[in-house]
């Protein structure tokens, strides 16, 4: 939905820092002026002291005041009786709808909601208001039901899963159902016998609208009870480096998980700080076993026996200790450099979404302890963002570069460390730029760097093409 044309005031009442902070951010950038309060009484205060309200996002339960009592308040104010108000709420789907019914509230949320849910309700509820349409009945403060009442239909509705649960896994089920019957209807019956053909086949239905149907369907369903979803959202809307930088701030301690195609990354954050990151269906560059052969510990050789007899259970650098391969810290300093580059990696995904959630850590994260500062590593990241994007636009990959024997004797072979000694020496007038970047044991962003260093200072130099005559 387009931004307003001029700036909305929206009043946010949540106890909570962490929901006040991403809520006025997507608030923010979609063009409105959001103010908080963290509870009813700060809330009527802003209303009274602070000038012209719009619209209230208003929590329901909350220190002092709560939600159900500073809506009475407000319909007993002549001023700002009949002010809108959006009730966002964990709390059941029974007790939001008596909620709206009785507040005379025009729409509610369902906590966790995402940054498109928020931004589309706000400017429905705003349009509806300029344009004069008809708005819910505004109930009178004296006759409002007395708010144990709320509580007696949440009680009521408490226990089993809400049929609109099950009526979302029903859905779930049936999208998947169509997609497997798509696949199969096409296929001959000599196919459906080959395992290969059929996952194919499934997977060549699952198209990006598909995709994001099934994704728009998972986030209906109810979170695990073991799981606490504090917010959620998109980064075209909230930028990660905002989204860290908030849980640093407020010392959060939970589980972040961003999502990007096929790719996802899981951060581990306690009280503001990352301990361990983790990733999937990332570059190969990201496993562990690079640093240690990066550091001269291991050989690829002797790494791949390694890794064809670990045992399931047990991680590569706790093995490699239990060995005697790496000493503790050394498996701890690979880690670190793990973590720190999954975040950079993470920082130039162009779009995604994430969640962050608090739930118990698993014993491979609490193990880690990493304790990495989210500022430090945001700030390192947009730096090689900047410089990533500079070198990107001057190297390119299938050029196949060798190195200037008359330029290289210019510079001292003191000057030269062995993480530039190893890409000289792959720079053999055979491999292109991508090939010495994919073969070499160093991370993409410093093998490009070095090439880029060495191109610069005209030690390699392209090979040029050799044309036949025809």
């Amino acid at each position: 939905m387009d931004a307003p044309s001029r700036q909305s005031r929206i009043l946010v009442i949540d106890d909570s820092a962490t929901i006040l902070k991403v809520v006025g951010t997507i608030l923010q950038r979609n063009g409105y002026d959001p103010v908080t309060a963290r509870d009813g009484v700060e809330g009527l205060e802003r209303l009274r002291n602070g000038g012209p309200v719009d619209l209230v996002l208003l929590d329901f339960v909350m220190p002092r005041m709560n939600g159900y009592q500073f809506c009475r308040e407000l319909r007993a104010d002549p001023v700002h009786h009949a002010l809108p108000v959006v009730l966002m709420s964990a709390r059941s789907d029974a007790i939001r709808d008596r909620f709206v019914e009785q507040t005379g509230a025009v729409d509610a949320l369902g906590k966790p909601f995402d940054a498109r849910a928020l931004v589309a309700v706000v400017g429905g509820v705003l349009a509806k208001a300029a344009e004069g349409a008809p708005g819910r009945r505004i109930p009178e403060a004296d006759i409002m039901v007395d708010e144990s009442e709320l509580e007696e239909v949440e009680a009521e509705t408490s226990g089993p899963p809400p049929s609109r649960h099950m009526r979302t896994l029903g859905r779930f089920a049936a999208q998947i159902a169509g997609l497997i019957v798509k696949a199969l209807r096409n296929m001959q019956p000599d196919e459906l016998a080959q395992t290969r053909v059929l996952e194919d086949a499934i997977i060549d239905s699952l198209s990006d609208d598909v995709l994001m149907d099934l994704v728009r369907t998972v986030d209906e369903l109810d979170a695990p009870k073991a799981t606490s979803v504090v917010m959620r959202g998109e980064l075209s809307g909230v930028p990660l480096a905002e989204v860290m930088q908030l849980l640093q701030l407020q010392r959060q301690s939970g589980t972040l998980r961003v999502y990007y195609k096929n790719r996802s990354m899981t951060l581990f954050i306690s009280a503001g700080h990352v301990d361990l990151v983790q990733s999937k269906n990332t570059q190969q560059e990201f496993r562990l076993g690079r640093y240690f052969i990066e550091k001269g510990l291991l050989d690829r050789n002797e790494l791949k026996r390694i890794l064809e007899r670990q045992p399931p259970t047990k991680l590569l650098g706790e093995l490699l200790v239990e060995e005697g391969k790496i000493t503790d810290e050394q498996r701890r300093e690979a880690l670190t450099r793990q973590s720190s580059e999954l975040v950079y990696e993470l920082l130039r995904w162009p779009s995604g979404r994430f969640t962050f959630s608090e739930e118990p850590f698993p014993d491979t994260a609490k193990r880690a302890a990493l304790g990495l500062g989210v500022s430090e590593l945001v700030l390192e990241g947009f730096r090689r963002v900047d410089e990533w994007r500079q070198m990107e636009g001057t190297i390119h990959f299938d050029d196949v570069v060798m190195v200037d024997q008359m330029s290289l004797g210019t510079l001292g072979d003191a000057k030269i460390g062995p993480a530039e000694k190893h890409v000289l020496s792959m720079a053999d007038g055979e491999r292109t730029v991508q090939q010495i970047i994919e073969t070499s044991a160093l991370a993409s962003f410093d093998a490009i760097r070095i090439i880029y260093s060495f191109l610069q200072s005209r030690i390699l130099r392209t090979k040029p093409m050799v044309r036949t005559k025809l």
